[in-house]
């Protein structure tokens, strides 16, 4: 029952996978399949496997596994299941599946309950490690995902389907009040050309988990860097809260497409009217920059819908050399080397090309990994909220790490003009009341800069 496991822990050393370390779906078949024949546990393993490889590689291949899910059909009609690929995906879950067989055969044809005390102690682990999708925690002890089941992974998007969860969505609404990038929406319905701007290249930061603190110099101080002396010489500074609803594709929509929706109905859009398409009908390179994989919320396909040009995400990424991966549940190209990518775009622009350019962090999505906190310069004891938690000062720490990263982005000589939006997605969804408490419930800070007249080059 460990080959498989093994063999996709083997493969994630080459490839970009986001799967945790061991599905348990092995582990209870084994303590089963004493009551079933030799044929049928031999199918029903097969089975697994053939699942677990679908759910495990369908990122690899820019789907969400709802639309992997789906298209199925398609690929069948199309003889993609055909395909040379294919072939040798089967062949080696064939393979696996026989040697696996071959190695357990004897322990294969009883009852092992011991398997099932394992998948509850691996299930254990993962739960205190907090990277359990199924208990939900503020903090991750642990920096691997532990377990899984892939088989309650497709059966739950099938259910979904098949009651129709989509069909319930509502219709994107009005937003409660202007997002923050709603200045330079402005500018650019209103000018006819790029000047009122007042910049030749645009960064647009959407920062995970960046709540507004109630401690009245929270945000000033987690956004320190972003305030300083060097970037007021060069930039005006302006700065407050927007009003904020829903999770991390909500956040995103409110401030690309001025709208109070999620991504599943992104069809319904006007994507006329979203920034990425705004900028693109001036005549700008439209890019978007994020460190998780590229099928979750299937945002390969609805980035091109909005107006991006070009989209960068973790399977593109981590083909580079020198890229790190953070995070526990939610694993992927840490900020920091996301940030390099980020300045890249800006910085190797052609002389007659401007951009704009999209940054969705990732590092401080809960359940947080402290560690990942370890290089920040804040000092938790400036804020009363972050001395009362160590998860609240780990996940302010991680924010300083980006207002960091942004604004040594901002003072970088070689950069052209740039105007630059940071902003919260949505407040940190902790467990705890307690913990909860330290933010406000509907708002998300935000700081933009604007180039000063003498930095306009």
């Amino acid at each position: 029952m460990a080959l498989p496991n093994l063999a996709f822990v083997t493969a994630g050393q080459f490839i970009y996978l986001t799967r945790p370390a061991v599905n348990i779906d092995y582990l209870l078949l084994g303590s089963v399949a004493g009551l079933l024949s030799k044929r049928t546990a031999m199918v029903v393993y097969a089975v697994l496997l053939t699942n677990d490889a679908f759910v495990s590689l369908s990122p690899v291949f820019h789907f969400g596994l709802d639309t992997a899910l789906t298209s199925v059909t398609l690929a069948l009609v199309m003889r993609l299941v055909f395909s040379w690929r294919a072939v040798l995906l089967l062949g080696g879950v064939a393979s696996v599946a026989i040697i696996g067989e071959r190695i357990t055969r004897d322990g294969e044809r009883r009852v092992r309950p011991s398997l099932l005390i394992v998948a509850l102690l691996v299930l254990g682990v993962d739960t205190l490690g907090g990277t359990s999708a199924w208990y939900r925690t503020d903090a991750a002890l642990l920096r691997v995902n532990v377990a899984t089941s892939a088989l309650y992974k497709t059966t739950a998007v099938i259910g979904r389907e098949l009651v129709g969860a989509r069909a319930n969505v509502m219709a994107p609404r009005v937003l409660s009040g202007p997002p923050a990038t709603d200045a330079l929406r402005s500018s650019l319905i209103a000018g006819s050309h790029t000047d009122s701007l007042g910049a030749r290249h645009v960064l647009l930061v959407i920062v995970e988990s960046l709540g507004h603190s109630v401690d009245r110099n929270g945000d000033s101080t987690v956004l320190a860097p972003l305030l300083s002396l060097s970037i007021r010489a060069r930039y005006d500074i302006r700065s407050g809260t927007v009003r904020t609803h829903g999770a991390t594709t909500s956040g995103e929509l409110r401030e690309l497409c001025n709208i109070d929706a999620d991504y599943r109905v992104v069809d319904e859009v006007d994507a006329n009217a979203c920034l990425p398409s705004l900028f693109r009908a001036h005549r700008f390179r439209t890019i978007a920059v994020h460190g998780y994989t590229q099928g979750f919320f299937a945002r390969y396909q609805w980035y091109p819908r909005i107006g991006f040009d070009q989209v960068v995400f973790a399977e593109q990424l981590t083909q580079q050399s020198g890229i790190a991966l953070c995070g526990t549940t939610f694993r992927g190209v840490c900020d920091a080397d996301a940030s390099r990518a980020v300045a890249q775009q800006l910085t190797s622009a052609p002389l007659d090309e401007q951009r704009f350019v999209y940054w969705l962090t990732l590092t401080s999505h809960l359940p947080v990994d402290r560690r990942a906190a370890s290089a920040s310069t804040l000092d938790c004891q400036q804020i009363e909220g972050a001395q009362q938690s160590k998860d609240v000062c780990a996940l302010m720490r991680m924010h300083r790490l980006v207002a960091e990263e942004v604004a040594s982005i901002a003072l970088d000589p070689a950069l052209p003009r740039t105007r630059f939006v940071l902003v919260g997605d949505h407040p940190p969804p902790f467990f705890s009341r307690t913990t909860r408490s330290v933010f406000g419930a509907e708002d998300v800070p935000f700081v933009e800069l604007i180039p000063k007249p003498a930095f306009r080059h």
